[in-house]
């Protein structure tokens, strides 16, 4: 029975059209219950005894063995299956600075998807990264984590190195108290309680979608802090209206946090060039981006600081819906 996904539910980049969501594009995986004919029983009232019933022969059909020709130089042709695309293919367009040209396109595994968890997660943070992961498919996504560090920002370089190491051109990083929209209205009113009472329309935004359109080599989602009236999570608190009213917009601002924040491989490279004594002395050591600048001044704002002053303008997305997991979801 063919899967009904409603309306509000459906993204661009839908692996869901297939039983398995990492098949191949078109290929429709064969469903486990499969039905398989039986033949016609056959009539032994013919015979006397039933206990010397012998199975009737059967002629093998004479198969006429044509001589194989073989042309030098040329392999025979081989019968390949048409494969249908999707209805919304993912195609590559790119301006010249390697950014997307419209929203929701990327190709290739392009996103690393980085997830710093300290002793546990919240588990509508993992069913929303399990989504995620499903709607794209492993050919256009990646996952790795770090886990069991008390120091966030040693956690944030870890990932930044494991990101580093691929090809891959855009590290998300997702914390494990972060729920970001991934465009299913129904579901995250029936998971998040403070959604209950959002319009569907900011739910219908996907996280990756809105980060990787909005063209900036730096952004993160708007969310706030983890308490009652807790201010939003960046530089500018005179957004805040407009992050509660999920208004369609982005804004720079000084820093961004880092709990749901986009970063193209670039920031990484120009902050290496930028500020070589980041660099740990040990052979093969790695660089501490988000190292805090002083006791006072968190890793967000220390990375954003260094960001900008290497050419990268921080941004924030105040029309994406992003929760804080606390007592309850900011």
């Amino acid at each position: 029975m063919e899967t009904k996904v409603s309306p509000d539910e459906k993204i661009t980049m839908n692996a869901l059209d297939s039983a398995d969501p990492f098949s191949r594009p078109g290929r429709k995986a064969q469903p486990l219950n499969q039905h398989i004919p039986k033949g016609p029983k056959r009539d032994f009232s013919h015979y006397d005894d039933p206990q010397e019933v012998k199975k009737p022969e059967v002629k093998k059909p004479e198969v006429k063995e044509e001589p194989k020709v073989q042309k030098r130089g040329r392999k025979p042709k081989q019968e390949v299956e048409k494969v249908e695309e999707y209805n919304n293919p993912i195609v590559e367009s790119r301006n010249q600075e390697g950014m997307p040209s419209y929203r929701c396109e990327f190709a290739g595994r392009d996103i690393f998807v980085g997830f710093p968890c300290y002793k546990t997660t919240n588990p509508v943070t993992a069913f929303a990264l399990i989504a995620m992961a499903l709607d794209f498919g492993k050919d256009k996504i990646r996952f790795d984590m770090s886990i069991g560090d008390a120091m966030i920002y040693h956690s944030r370089n870890k990932i930044a190195q494991k990101f580093l190491e691929t090809d891959a051109k855009w590290l998300l990083m997702i914390d494990d108290d972060i729920i970001p929209c991934i465009g299913r209205p129904n579901w995250m009113k029936s998971t998040v309680p403070s959604a209950r009472n959002m319009n569907d329309a900011p739910l219908q935004r996907h996280a990756l979608q809105r980060l990787i359109g909005a063209n900036k080599t730096l952004i993160g989602g708007a969310y706030f802090g983890r308490q009652e009236g807790a201010p939003l999570m960046c530089s500018d608190r005179s957004l805040e209206p407009k992050a509660r009213a999920y208004q369609d917009e982005v804004a720079p601002v000084d820093w961004v946090a880092t709990g749901c924040m986009l970063v193209h491989r670039k920031v990484f490279q120009d902050i290496e060039e930028k500020y070589p004594e980041l660099k740990s002395p040990i052979p093969n050591g790695e660089f501490d981006y988000f190292h805090p600048i002083n006791s006072a001044t968190g890793e967000d704002v220390s990375f954003c600081k260094r960001a900008k002053e290497s050419g990268h303008q921080p941004y924030i997305d105040l029309g994406l819906p992003v929760f804080h997991v606390g007592y309850r979801c900011y």
